[in-house]
């Protein structure tokens, strides 16, 4: 196996997960759940998110197909379930029409507040916002381009070139998240609103995109 091979794998990858994962505007929505944690509390939950996003990425990588063969699913199921969740979620934070007390917004949250974001960490912060269904098909469709027939090794070397990039992307969300704050800061709360409004709606739409792309593979119809 050549280096260059590892690059275009590499960058193939990345190409392929980045818009899919998407990890500046999700770090968008995701801000949404964390605007009235302490800088404390902001940083562990970012640090609990990304350990999340990576043990579901590489955990995809490495018994995704097993635990699709325990449970007898097709990746177009998990695609319409998956885009159902997201909308959900999405209808939820249209819905929630945050706080405009601005000495409300600038306590602490009591402890009641933050085990309810911590318990939101991993469902729907994590899965399906921050890595959803989406992004576990792209991961399966790379694991089939670099699988090669009777080379275990080469294909062990080429899964772990797909798992650096899954890292490369927790990272990017990693600092997005922990640096984006001052930005977010900056447009203050009417504008962190509209925005956070805005990639809602957006994230609502890629909902249903999953959602019609998971019954156009079911039903095997030509929708998009």
């Amino acid at each position: 196996m050549s280096l260059s091979n590892l690059l275009i794998i590499f960058s193939s990858s990345f190409m392929a997960l980045f818009p899919v994962i998407n990890p500046l505007g999700n770090g968008f929505v995701v801000n949404g759940f964390f605007t009235d944690l302490d800088p404390q509390q902001r940083k562990a939950a970012i640090q609990k998110l990304t350990l999340n996003f990576i043990m579901i990425g590489v955990g995809t990588l490495v018994i995704g197909h097993l635990f699709l063969l325990i449970f007898g699913l097709a990746i177009p199921v998990i695609q319409l379930g998956g885009g159902i969740l997201i909308c959900k979620t999405a209808m939820e934070l249209l819905g929630d029409s945050g706080s405009s007390d601005k000495e409300e917004a600038s306590k602490n949250v009591d402890g009641f507040r933050w085990k309810n974001i911590e318990q939101k960490i991993f469902y729907p912060i994590t899965f399906p916002i921050s890595i959803g269904p989406g992004s576990i098909s792209v991961i399966f469709t790379l694991m089939a381009s670099a699988s090669v027939k009777g080379k275990l090794l080469q294909t062990g070397i080429n899964y772990l070139v797909i798992a650096l990039v899954i890292i490369c992307m927790a990272a990017i969300f990693y600092v997005f998240l922990s640096q984006g704050q001052r930005f977010i800061q900056r447009l203050g709360p009417v504008g962190n609103q509209i925005i956070n409004k805005l990639v809602a709606f957006f994230t609502f739409c890629i909902g249903i995109q999953i959602s019609v792309t998971g019954i156009s593979q079911i039903f095997h119809l030509d929708i998009l």
